[in-house]
């Protein structure tokens, strides 16, 4: 039997993959139209503005794109979950480049989707107090 734990992590997954392949049908599949993304340098609203961010990622390819998520964790109740987990990409005219991925999603018509989306990378400042602070 599939949880909705574990079907969530094969959303993030199918995502990351269709990301890899090329695939804008694959990576739009799970997101909700009315979707809202915060990302570098503005914000996102709505799915055709999603599908066009992926324009600039796939334009100037140094190799095959590699885009792999790790340690995806996910917390879910009835109607909302949220999943997290680090990603390691390559391929793209950024170089090697690691990040982190936050998407929540919503149980829409029975179906999960993914209606927030907000990648960040690590500071400068990061490297010299480590990964966690205590506040």
């Amino acid at each position: 039997m599939t949880t909705d734990t574990d079907h969530i992590r094969k959303i993030v997954r199918d995502w990351a993959s269709a990301v890899s392949s090329g695939d804008r049908a694959g990576i739009l599949a799970s997101h909700a139209e009315d979707l809202l993304m915060f990302d570098f340098p503005s914000t996102v609203r709505g799915g055709e503005d999603y599908d066009r961010t992926w324009d600039f990622f796939f334009d100037a390819p140094r190799g095959p794109i590699v885009f792999e998520p790790s340690e995806i964790t996910v917390t879910a109740g009835q109607d909302v979950a949220f999943a997290t987990c680090e990603i390691h990409c390559d391929g793209t005219s950024a170089g090697p480049l690691d990040l982190r991925l936050t998407v929540g999603l919503q149980r829409r018509d029975g179906d999960w989707v993914i209606t927030h989306e907000h990648h960040s990378v690590p500071t400068v400042e990061e490297r010299f107090i480590g990964p966690t602070v205590a506040r």
